[in-house]
């Protein structure tokens, strides 16, 4: 175990850091600069489309045909509709933060980059524009204009304004270079798909790009890998939610808004792994499915050090926080919890796909529900059902099962070095 934490340190832990801190990372999560108004605009859904007759029935009559149009027609394009516009906003400003360079500047360039790309429909732009179909669209452009405008300004090709001018006058100076060649690099590149098979830029990305990188991060093998990375990365203390979550985020993200498009339209829902199926199957109770591991500790161990983390790792458990438990007991590096901590959530990925794979349970929606929503309520929420909530206790219960003999092994260790620490008390004072 030593030597293998040695080479951890030496090998993992730097490439880990590079791919957490890597600027087009960084720069990618300013995505998540949209997920207050995807979960405001999906808790809208939530309400508006309750799976009740009779709550149906007594909205309507309170409020009349507004009831069917408020939150599909009005709030639903207002948020959930806009995420590839915002992303427009938060990427460029979460690259420009580390570039240290104006944030203004790349903002106002990536916007007109990308409408300078989009079609034109009746002398206006199409909503679908905005929304989660041209979300990859929408993050390659405010990267790739955002390093346009740092390396001009890095390599001084920009018009410099004397130093009495105020900075926020002399920024919009300097951008007008970096703003001269992004209109022509962008309407060239507009020009040239014209031309081809695709017409647009944003049926390119999403045929050739977005799609396929969707169907490989959402499939089983796709989402068992990533859950591989991220419990093993835990082990060794390391954060692995971040770092794959990094990686697999715009295409868990691209997935569940792709289904709450065709739940909107009463289509067939396509994907089984989207954001909310991972946080509620993959993170439940946290990294390893430790919630049950919690109850266990406080009510089925007799060591004093595991049923006090138990008491303290329950209540931040049931809102899927797990850290106390993961450096408390600990589970990294500790061997004997390394076998359970693998195994519980890769039988909640297996479990719960077979159970929506097979129309046990109702795929999710989309709708973005917080992550921190305990069992089984999060499960109910994501897909509309009350057997969301259900397949969410089972496979619980299930890592309960798993979690049990290696906690007791472990119970045993600690009650015995404790008596042996109490024994040893008593003596000295005998003596």
């Amino acid at each position: 175990m030593e030597k293998l934490v040695v080479i951890m340190e030496k090998y993992l832990m730097p490439m880990s850091n590079k791919i957490a801190g890597n600027r087009y990372v960084i720069g990618a999560r300013g995505f998540m600069m949209s997920m207050p108004v995807l979960i405001v605009g999906s808790l809208c859904i939530i309400i508006a489309d309750f799976p009740s007759p009779a709550y149906q029935d007594f909205m309507t009559g309170v409020f009349g045909d507004a009831w069917s149009t408020w939150c599909w027609d009005i709030v639903f394009p207002a948020t959930i509709g806009l995420v590839a516009l915002i992303s427009l906003i938060g990427i460029p400003y979460n690259l420009a933060k580390e570039l240290d360079i104006p944030v203004l500047p790349p903002i106002t360039l990536s916007l007109t980059a990308y409408f300078l790309l989009i079609p034109v429909v009746d002398g206006g732009f199409s909503t679908d524009d905005f929304s989660a179909s041209s979300l990859f669209l929408a993050m390659l452009v405010a990267i790739f204009v955002t390093e346009i405008y740092h390396h001009m300004l890095k390599s001084k090709w920009t018009i410099k304004m004397p130093g009495s001018v105020p900075s926020f006058v002399s920024n919009q100076f300097e951008a007008l270079t970096p703003a001269t060649l992004v209109l022509i690099i962008f309407l060239g590149i507009r020009f040239i798909f014209a031309a081809t098979s695709f017409h647009t830029a944003s049926d390119f990305i999403f045929q050739m790009l977005q799609k396929p990188l969707t169907n490989v991060g959402t499939s089983l093998p796709g989402t068992l890998i990533a859950n591989f990375f991220n419990s093993f990365l835990w082990l060794f203390g390391i954060h692995g939610t971040n770092v794959v979550s990094s990686v697999f985020n715009p295409m868990w993200a691209s997935a569940a808004l792709e289904n709450l498009t065709a739940y909107k339209a009463g289509e067939t829902l396509k994907y089984i792994v989207t954001m909310d199926y991972t946080n509620f199957f993959m993170f439940l109770g946290g990294t390893g499915l430790t919630l049950p591991l919690c109850f266990i500790m406080m009510f089925g161990c007799k060591s004093k050090r595991i049923k006090s983390v138990g008491k303290i790792a329950v209540l931040p458990g049931i809102f899927n926080v797990n850290e106390p438990i993961i450096f408390g007991l600990p589970i990294v590096l500790n061997p004997i919890m390394i076998i359970p901590f693998f195994l519980a959530p890769i039988v909640s990925i297996l479990v719960s796909y077979a159970a929506m794979y097979f129309g046990i349970v109702p795929y999710p929606t989309g709708v973005s529900i917080p992550w921190t929503t305990p069992a089984p309520i999060g499960g109910w929420l994501m897909t509309g059902s009350w057997l969301g909530g259900a397949l969410q206790l089972v496979v619980l219960f299930l890592a309960g099962i798993i979690y049990y003999p290696f906690i007791k092994m472990l119970d045993n260790k600690y009650l015995a070095e404790e008596e042996a620490a109490d024994s040893e008390a008593n003596k000295e004072v005998i003596e």
